[in-house]
């Protein structure tokens, strides 16, 4: 795709064609540029989880423990 013109309305909003209901972070750069870059949120807890291998080595060992308490008895 090349190069499309843009335009802001009163509110400083503007409208990227294919891109419905999408989220980016914008940066303005040093020479008045803006990069926007594609981007997801997610829980503190999430991040944590994805960045660290012991505690996804660890909650892995507990799901599968016969002693788990991720599993709860029907009544």
């Amino acid at each position: 795709m090349g190069p499309q013109l843009v335009e802001t309305d009163s509110r400083s909003r503007v409208v990227l064609p294919g891109h419905a209901n999408e989220r980016f972070l914008a940066r303005e750069n040093a020479d008045g540029s803006i990069l926007l870059e594609p981007a997801h949120i997610v829980s503190d807890a999430q991040h944590e989880y994805d960045n660290s291998p012991e505690l996804q080595e660890l909650l892995a060992r507990a799901a599968v423990s016969p002693h788990s308490i991720t599993r709860r008895s029907r009544v």
